[in-house]
């Protein structure tokens, strides 16, 4: 059984899962928070390549990165809530600033994710997606991270 530490693990893993079940297997997925900004927020980090995901080489050379951010709603570019972004590797790994928005909603269904990022990695645009993560999956992990938004407004 994993144990998770962070309130988002299970959805950047079933993430992870969904990608690799879609033949892109991620060179890594990270959850973490992010706290080098003025307001901590939770970062999902999942990184593609040519070598492990089998994404074009012509098209991303170093490969792709895959964000997942949820913001407090306390900064003020950010609306509270989850957004995926993407962006071409650079060759140390970074990823190509500005960060693009997936046309995806924050709480996309894994499956729905990985089609969006398997049109993006073979044709150069995602195809947008509608579909929501199962009410079932999702509750617990928002209850966890509101739980988790509330306890770092305590702590600031």
């Amino acid at each position: 059984m994993t144990t998770h530490t962070l309130p988002h693990d299970p959805y950047i893993t079933a993430i992870e899962t969904a990608l690799t079940e879609a033949s892109l297997t991620p060179e890594q997925a990270d959850a973490f928070t992010e706290d080098s900004y003025d307001v901590p927020h939770l970062r999902g980090i999942i990184t593609l390549t040519p070598e492990t995901s089998g994404i074009p080489t012509d098209r991303y050379p170093h490969g792709l990165i895959l964000i997942w951010d949820w913001h407090t709603g306390r900064d003020e570019d950010f609306d509270r809530g989850p957004v995926w972004q993407w962006a071409r590797l650079n060759d140390d790994g970074s990823g190509k600033w500005p960060f693009s928005e997936l046309p995806v909603p924050g709480w996309v269904a894994p499956e729905m994710l990985a089609a969006a990022v398997a049109t993006l990695a073979h044709t150069g645009t995602a195809t947008p997606m509608g579909s929501q993560w199962h009410d079932h999956l999702r509750k617990p992990v928002e209850t966890a991270i509101e739980q988790w938004a509330a306890d770092e407004e305590e702590r600031s």
